[in-house]
């Protein structure tokens, strides 16, 4: 038997191992502790089994045989096909490769996940433990393993396992992540992206969706009969109905930043959360700084920063109190990078809601211009 054909083998072997692993987590009879334990043994065997022949590609000339160049194009193959969700990270997270299945999973391609940190895959709760257990990992510690929720499907938990991987001809060791969807929320072909067709129906569904905001805050900013605050406020109040969790103006009057208004879910786990945020400062708001100084935008698509936002009185991060996984803000200027800045909109998205997506960010710029226009002659006082 070729070697070709024992690699292809006992990769079948796996996957099918893998199939019934799969079966078995759908399951309410069985144990998720059991399960995991196995699941923890099938990957350790693919670490063992795949490095052999990375070893052996990776050693070879700079030239090397046909031989050396199929085993190389069939590693790939396997990592890319298999019927897990696997990444290869390093140390800080910082993704190498991911294949299709967790391409898939996290709604992310693959080409995008490269070189960006995988704890922004996560909702914002459970980046720091992926964070800390990585790096242990990475630091020979031994395989790891935790329960974590995907930011970009709402309600996706996962179970993460973690094991070392040293790659031939690198000094630092690289980490291998599988994620396996729990029994509550099964990964399945189902749930891959939608074909092209449904997906420009999507499309054009979200830019409808998006011309009849533009419309509506249009129609109450040219309403502003009882005064352009109103209207202001009017208008942030639709866009964070369409689009945000949380909405804040900032708007500057007399040369001093001041909170115009804030806007946050109707139900909230943290009661006092809008009243630390309604009474914080805008100049100890880094975000908001940093637009209004610049006249700019910034749109934070997996809010790693948790400084961005500040501190709440007792010096915790807003960003993490509130639980932001993505963060908009843009500066009330009739175009944006033409200054004088006249104040900032920021919207926060929580948990595991999807990011800010770019044709979102560009309809809430020319909101906010429209905005500006109205705030030259806001003599309000905040």
């Amino acid at each position: 038997m070729s070697q070709s054909h024992a690699f292809g083998r006992e990769f079948e072997d796996f996957a099918a191992r893998v199939e019934e692993l799969r079966a078995a987590q759908a399951n309410r009879d069985s144990d998720p502790a059991v399960l995991l334990d196995a699941a923890m043994v099938e990957l350790e065997h693919a670490v063992d089994f795949m490095l052999p022949a990375y070893e052996e590609f990776t050693s070879s000339p700079s030239r090397p045989p046909s031989g050396a160049r199929a085993e190389q194009r069939l590693f790939k193959a396997i990592f890319e096909n298999l019927p897990v969700p696997v990444a290869l990270v390093d140390g800080e997270t910082v993704v190498r490769r991911v294949n299709a299945a967790a391409a898939d999973l996290t709604g992310l391609p693959a080409g995008y996940a490269a070189g960006r940190p995988m704890s922004g895959f996560l909702r914002p709760g459970d980046r720091p433990a992926l964070r800390s257990q990585t790096a242990a990992v990475a630091r020979g510690e031994g395989s790891r393993s935790l329960a974590a929720q995907l930011s970009q499907r709402t309600g996706s938990r996962v179970r993460v396992t973690l094991s070392e991987a040293h790659l031939p001809g690198e000094s630092e060791p690289a980490v291998l992540v599988v994620l396996w969807p729990t029994s509550d929320h099964a990964w399945s072909p189902a749930e891959r992206p939608a074909p092209p067709a449904a997906a420009s129906v999507s499309v054009a569904a979200r830019e409808a969706t998006l011309m009849d905001l533009m419309d509506r805050t249009s129609g109450a900013l040219l309403r502003a009969a009882e005064g352009p605050a109103t209207a202001l406020r009017a208008a942030t109040s639709a866009v964070r109905e369409e689009l945000a969790d949380w909405a804040v103006l900032d708007l500057l009057r007399d040369g001093v930043l001041t909170r115009h208004v804030v806007i946050g879910p109707e139900e909230t786990d943290d009661p006092g959360l809008e009243k630390e945020i309604a009474q914080q400062d805008p100049t100890a708001c880094p975000v908001v700084v940093e637009v209004v100084g610049a006249a700019s935008a910034v749109l934070d698509g997996l809010a790693e920063d948790r400084g961005r936002l500040g501190l709440d009185s007792a010096g915790a991060s807003l960003m993490g109190r509130a639980d932001v996984g993505s963060l908009l803000s843009v500066a009330l200027t009739a175009a944006v990078g033409g200054p004088p800045a006249r104040g900032a909109v920021t919207l926060l998205r929580t948990g595991v809601r999807p990011s800010f997506s770019l044709a979102e960010a560009r309809c809430v710029e020319r909101i906010v211009g429209h905005m500006a226009l109205v705030a030259e002659r806001n003599d309000e006082p905040a």
